[in-house]
């Protein structure tokens, strides 16, 4: 039924579409009526938040090294010939998406933290006539967005094919 090349096809496919992901809106921030959108890359790296710089967290980037990563070694794995190299790297396939959708939900805890500890700081820098901003700093809700839940169903797609992968023979 599954044949080798085309699983290790399917899990480029499904690789290249994660990392497509994190460049989608993974979670949003409403307080309110307003909500703002980030992607994993935004969440890496920094936004603009109006006039006002949210930074980055270089964290948010373990959620597209591990995809870059399996994604060259897929390209490398015909080209592989030690068993023992191979046995390691389709051992990694089957592993790091399960790691994968694991932190992505950490991603969503840092980023409710970031967000937090940022209202905070933004409040005791810019006085007392900012302090309301403490209230609405817990209405502040954070929602996931498609990117987020495409991130889970693209790395629970690898994982399966993956495992499939992982009981058959090599075809060289």
């Amino acid at each position: 039924m599954f044949k080798f090349k085309f699983n290790i096809r399917m899990i480029k496919i499904f690789l290249f579409f994660t990392i497509i992901t994190f460049f989608m809106p993974l979670f949003a921030v409403s307080c309110g009526p307003q909500e703002m959108s980030f992607s994993g890359f935004e969440m890496s790296a920094g936004k603009y938040v109006g006039d006002y710089w949210q930074k980055g967290n270089l964290f948010g980037f373990i959620l597209i090294i591990p995809p870059l990563v399996m994604l060259m070694l897929a390209f490398l794995l015909y080209k592989i010939k030690k068993d023992s190299v191979y046995n390691i790297i389709k051992t990694v396939f089957f592993i790091v998406p399960i790691f994968d959708i694991f932190v992505v939900f950490l991603a969503k805890v840092a980023f409710k933290a970031g967000l937090v500890k940022a209202i905070d700081r933004f409040i005791h820098q810019n006085g007392s006539f900012f302090r309301n901003l403490a209230d609405i700093a817990n209405l502040a809700e954070i929602h996931i967005k498609f990117g987020f839940v495409l991130y889970i169903i693209f790395n629970a797609a690898v994982f399966v094919f993956a495992a499939v992968n992982y009981f058959m023979e090599r075809e060289i």
